[in-house]
């Protein structure tokens, strides 16, 4: 099992303060709400934020995101200063899979299996997904390749060691969610069928992500 980052796919409202000082609850909801759903999370129906919350520097608070299939997820809220300038921070969700987290926990797991970092490419900020939907993403990184000797000797004194040549590589990541929204995904590694980790170790990694962190 491995857990995800914070701190990915933030967003983020300026001036979000009511008529009485205070912030305008209704307004951050429907902001939140706006940035889900025009960022591919177009299964979040509803957003509410608490009403009474004074504008204070560093204090947070929770907004509740209600999923068409009815299931709801918390939404932590941070106050970066006393003026209503607010970010928040969108945690997977039953139906509901924020992007850069997932290609961070991807990208941080194969970086120390491969030996450098990739690339990684799962498209969007949100993505809506239903039980046992999966979709792909793209993992690119540059690898070194070396430079084969010669069959034979040319001269009587050896040649210097050609250095080895960077190439290109793209891999796929396969991502499938479970019936409690959890999420997990496999690297496919090229020219070898995709099949679970545990039964074929050398074909992929895996990883599995639970909806519920944040």
């Amino acid at each position: 099992m491995r857990s995800l980052t914070r701190g990915l796919g933030v967003g983020a409202i300026a001036i979000a303060l009511g008529g009485c000082g205070g912030i305008d609850h209704q307004k951050v909801a429907a902001q939140i709400q706006q940035d889900i759903t025009s960022n591919g999370g177009t299964s979040v129906k509803a957003v509410t934020c608490p009403s009474g919350i004074q504008p204070e520097a560093g204090k947070s608070f929770e907004c509740v995101g209600e999923m068409d299939n009815g299931y709801t997820f918390t939404i932590a809220v941070q106050q970066q200063d006393d003026n209503g300038n607010l970010t928040w921070d969108v945690p997977h969700a039953k139906g509901l899979i924020n992007i850069p987290k997932l290609e961070s926990n991807i990208q941080e797991t194969l970086t120390t299996e491969i030996g450098t970092k990739p690339a990684i490419a799962c498209g969007g900020i949100y993505k809506a997904v239903t039980p046992g939907q999966g979709f792909d993403c793209q993992v690119t990184y540059t690898a070194l390749k070396p430079v084969p000797k010669p069959a034979k000797p040319t001269a009587k004194k050896p040649a210097p060691a050609a250095k080895p040549i960077p190439v290109t590589r793209t891999e796929k990541v396969t991502i499938t969610t479970d019936s409690n929204g959890n999420v997990s995904w496999q690297r496919i590694l090229p020219n070898l069928a995709a099949k679970p980790a545990a039964a074929n170790p050398a074909a992929a990694k895996s990883g599995t992500e639970p909806a519920s962190l944040q």
